[in-house]
């Protein structure tokens, strides 16, 4: 069994998972890194741990030392690469895509054989784009949801804190949280929408749209594009990478 994590700016996800399939999923806030250790005390050994982090060198310093005390094991932490199962990478300097993109695109090319569009809804949306050839052609990056409604509330003295949107909200809001949260949702919606119609006709074949990330189902609603939500993309990716890159 293999440890998987997804070390992002607001939550570290991690998944057991053997070749095949992913066992356990669980996740905790970025900001409670310094309990890993006791978060995964009970767990066995696992042969490997892979970690794709975006969130900075302060939390992988904290999952390193977890995984060191624990299991006398060392993380191995990914990077974006030229080429990577199956997929090549076209960022002027690879390296600088987000590990976490790059794990979304694979494990979203390998699902469906063709061309993809991978919408990833965390702290930032990111909008990519995988030719029928495997080969990622570029990407868009937006404000997510939460920074987006943190915005216009640093920016703006009369809105208060949006709480969290735990319904489907329309957009002839009758009050200041409800249309703070119409804007964003149908913003963010109809930017999303604007730039998958842009990058699908760079290509010949229609891509097909997975949307993943922890704001995905909020999201989700607001679109009018046909969508495939599949929530735990990066650690699929992981998985497969996992496969690709086997030890003896």
């Amino acid at each position: 069994m293999n440890l998987l994590i997804d070390s992002g700016n607001s939550f570290i996800k991690w998944a057991l998972a053997t070749e095949q399939s992913l066992v356990i999923e669980r996740r905790c806030l970025s900001s409670a890194a310094p309990g890993l250790h006791e978060i995964w005390k009970n767990y066995d050994v696992p042969n490997r741990v892979i970690v794709a982090n975006v969130a900075g060198e302060k939390v992988a310093s904290e999952i390193r030392t977890a995984v060191s005390a624990l299991w006398k094991l060392d993380a191995e932490y990914i990077v974006s690469k030229q080429s990577c199962c199956g997929l090549t990478n076209s960022y002027h300097k690879p390296e600088q895509l987000g590990v976490d993109r790059w794990m979304a695109m694979v494990a979203a090319y390998r699902m469906a054989q063709d061309p993809v569009i991978v919408v990833d809804c965390g702290t930032a949306v990111t909008i990519d784009l995988v030719n029928e050839k495997g080969v990622f052609l570029g990407g868009a990056i937006m404000p997510g949801l939460n920074v987006a409604i943190k915005s216009l509330r640093e920016s703006t003295n009369t809105i208060d804190e949006v709480s969290s949107i735990d319904r489907i909200v329309i957009s002839a809001a009758q009050s200041t949280e409800e249309g703070v949260a119409a804007g964003v949702l149908y913003g963010l919606a109809g930017g999303v929408e604007r730039v998958v119609s842009e990058q699908s006709s760079i290509i010949d074949k229609a891509p097909k749209v997975f949307i993943t990330g922890g704001d995905a189902k909020v999201l989700m609603p607001y679109l009018t594009i046909l969508a495939t939500l599949q929530t735990n993309l990066v650690m699929q990716g992981l998985r497969i990478f996992t496969g690709y890159n086997s030890v003896a």
